[in-house]
């Protein structure tokens, strides 16, 4: 026995039901002789390839004509569209091409094969092959036509469950399919049976009175827009009212279509409750806080506000923010929380007009009576200025080394900027002041050194210059 080796105990096997190598292999020979048996008595015999033979001859007849007949039908198509009344032939032409491209070739294939399954029916002909393929084309131009008004992300998932219909139905398995499958599931409620059927009732119920409430929701909002005599904020209220409403009803609507108990929507709102009680304050306070704003009108869209250092007009109001666009085309989303709680400056809350104003100063030596008009005819020559109120100037202190004044104006558009007409004012001015000889103040500093002082004088740059060298 070699030194330091491991001894392993003898090991017994079970007898177990796996076959063999060998064994697999006869049992496929048998599958493959057993196949090839039935091939040669049901399908490999001369009638069965004649009649194969005839319908495949169908179904290639079928394609060659539908190829040759799709653009002579397009075409008297086309020459109908264009002698119809102009508004019917707009929307035709918009609608047309989208049906055409897709879907001629495939309904005339489709005509031609029942056709020839028909004639093949009539004359006492097998005709499975024929019917396999005018179903699967059927499928196909059904298939085309709705997926080409889906979005683009849900065309192919779509299509391809789709065509997995398509052909067990083709085969004729379809419902034997559908009830295997409906065997499994998980049972809830009294009676209710979560299955494969359940789910997808459920989508359809539930994609349909979406759909239903989304279209609706459109239609009502674009009709409450054009309201007379209701404010702004109103009519958003109103618009997001009716779409919660909306889609509120079409999951009680599908909760109700597929045999869920309304019960147990006790339960889900206690959760609820509770749910936004402790992590959704901040969502809740700002639907809230919407719905306030909204509702009493402080701000409303288009008006011109001030939050801290946001400044901008109001581009839109909803029931979680505000969009407010600044004059640097950055648009802040601020929380409705923020603008119920927080100070804001609103420039057009009761009147659009805002007075601005800007400070001066003058010269001693300066006119200031002339000072004080040019500054007035400055401010007049501005076209967003207001004639009325008219433009001011005033004398606000005596400096110790200036005059200072302010110019007052009014403008009424306060979303167009108010630093920029500032800015234009200021620069009338300055023209207007160098042309009638009014000077502004230099910041600059006087010494005055009287007959009995002394100026001692130190020159301190050579020293310098040595300690460099040093």
């Amino acid at each position: 026995m070699l030194p330091n080796a491991a001894v392993t105990p003898p090991v017994t096997t079970a007898p177990s039901d796996v076959p063999t190598e060998s064994e697999l292999m006869m049992r496929a020979e048998e599958v493959t002789r057993d196949a090839w048996t039935w091939l040669q008595e049901h399908v490999l015999t001369p009638e069965n390839l004649i009649a194969i033979s005839v319908q495949l001859g169908v179904i290639v007849a079928a394609l060659l004509l539908g190829r040759i007949f799709a653009p002579r039908v397009r075409k008297l198509i086309d020459q109908g569209i264009s002698k119809l009344p102009e508004q019917v032939r707009e929307k035709a032409e918009q609608i047309a091409p989208l049906i055409l491209d897709h879907g001629l070739r495939p309904a005339i294939w489709i005509a031609f094969l029942w056709i020839g399954q028909t004639a093949l029916q009539g004359l006492g002909q097998p005709y499975l092959l024929v019917r396999i393929a005018a179903s699967l084309a059927t499928a196909w131009l059904v298939i085309k036509l709705i997926t080409q008004f889906l979005p683009e992300d849900m065309r192919k998932p779509v299509m391809w469950f789709a065509w997995g219909l398509a052909v067990l139905n083709a085969m004729g398995i379809l419902d034997d399919v559908l009830i295997w499958i409906d065997k499994f599931g998980v049972p809830f409620g009294d009676g209710g049976f979560i299955n494969l059927s359940f789910v997808s009732r459920a989508v359809f119920m539930a994609a349909l009175f979406i759909f239903a409430a989304q279209w609706l929701s459109k239609r009502l909002k674009a009709r409450v827009e054009t309201l007379p005599k209701v404010e702004p904020s109103i009519r958003i209220l109103m618009s997001n009212a009716i779409q919660i409403g909306l889609f509120i009803a079409a999951a009680v609507l599908t909760m109700t279509s597929i045999g869920i108990p309304l019960g147990g929507l006790a339960v889900f709102g206690g959760a609820l409750g509770v749910g936004l009680g402790f992590g959704m304050q901040q969502i809740v306070a700002n639907f809230i806080s919407g719905v306030i704003l909204l509702s009493d009108r402080s701000i409303k869209p288009h008006d011109v506000i001030e939050v801290d250092e946001t400044y901008g007009e109001v581009k839109s109001l909803g029931l979680r923010y505000a969009s407010v666009i600044t004059r640097d085309g950055k648009e802040h989303l601020i929380p409705n929380e923020q603008l119920v709680t927080n100070k804001v400056v609103n420039w057009s809350y009761s009147d659009d007009k805002v007075r601005v104003k800007r400070r001066f100063l003058v010269e001693y030596e300066s006119d200031l009576r002339l000072a004080a008009q040019l500054c007035i005819d400055a401010c007049a020559d501005q076209p967003r200025v207001l004639k009325d109120p008219a433009p001011k100037c005033l004398l606000m202190e005596f400096g110790d080394d200036a005059v200072e004044m302010e110019a007052r104006f009014w403008i009424r558009d306060p979303q167009n900027g108010i630093n920029n007409i500032g800015s234009e004012v200021m620069f009338a001015m300055w023209d207007k002041f160098k042309e009638h000889g009014i000077d502004l103040p230099l910041g600059q500093d006087e010494i005055r050194i009287t007959g009995d002082s002394e100026l001692k004088v130190r020159m301190v740059r050579e020293k310098a210059k040595k300690d460099e060298e040093v």
